[in-house]
């Protein structure tokens, strides 16, 4: 790779603050950040049974690896854990909210505790992450990169799903606002959107041929998304490559939205 591209795409000497960073896409994004040069600051659960994936994943690219054990659904938990973060002097380039959800049923048999959980984890979490990081690089007089995660859903909405297609449809919007408020300042706010991925999440239509075939044809690409196709796009986001590039979202779906 020519000096140039190794240049617009390295994240050498950055630090990423990850929430979901053991997830189905956020395992890979995660050690994408790595592999680029990032270290790595990982808000987790603290019996996450996919912690060893991702020490394993960081380590190998002989990057850096803190993690930091709460609930993002929490929200006084989260705010004391970002505390910790900055006393422990941690200085953050970059944010990928990766943390997410979902519940399926119909609209109207959600239960309040259903509902709570979807909204609590994918749109408060992930705005008091953004506002936490936002609020420190302000803080620091830095630039920085918020990415958040929304989905297809966002535009599609989608059935079964309302609570989770409410909270990425806040997401999206979220993202819009934060980056009109803080570019100015050398902060770019973006979301990836993923279509249709083939994640712990989304086992119950993989596991189903019916429910498989379905998917694999409304994706003119003619398959599942995988983690790794979201390599390239977040650390293009997290990088200079991207330093034009704000409130907006990309898309990663396989052709979908398009149709």
């Amino acid at each position: 790779m020519s000096e140039f591209l190794t240049s617009l795409f390295s994240l050498k000497g950055k630090c990423a603050i990850v929430t979901g960073a053991t997830g189905g896409l956020g395992l890979e994004m995660t050690i994408a950040l790595a592999k680029a040069g990032a270290d790595i600051v990982a808000i987790t659960l603290n019996d996450d049974p996919r912690l060893g994936a991702l020490k394993e994943g960081v380590e190998a690219t002989g990057q850096k690896l803190e993690l930091f054990e709460t609930d993002v659904s929490d929200t006084q938990s989260l705010r004391a854990t970002f505390k910790q973060i900055w006393d422990s002097n941690v200085i953050p380039d970059i944010l990928l909210n990766c943390a997410g959800i979902n519940r399926r049923g119909n609209a109207e048999d959600l239960s309040d505790d259903e509902i709570d959980a979807v909204f609590s984890t994918n749109l408060k979490g992930s705005f008091i992450a953004a506002q936490e990081v936002g609020r420190r690089l302000l803080q620091l007089n830095r630039p920085g990169k918020i990415i958040n995660v929304a989905s297809i859903i966002s535009f599609i909405g989608g059935t079964r799903i309302s609570a989770y297609a409410a909270t990425k449809g806040g997401v999206l919007q979220m993202t819009k606002a934060l980056s009109n408020e803080w570019s100015s300042k050398g902060i770019q706010v973006n979301c990836i959107c993923p279509g249709y991925c083939a994640t712990p999440l989304t086992v119950e239509y993989t596991s189903d041929k019916a429910k498989n075939d379905y998917v694999i044809n409304e994706t003119p690409a003619g398959r599942w998304g995988l983690p790794e196709d979201f390599q390239g796009v977040v650390v293009y986001l997290a990088s200079s490559a991207s330093n034009f590039v704000t409130g907006t979202s990309i898309v990663v779906d396989g052709g979908i939205i398009a149709k």
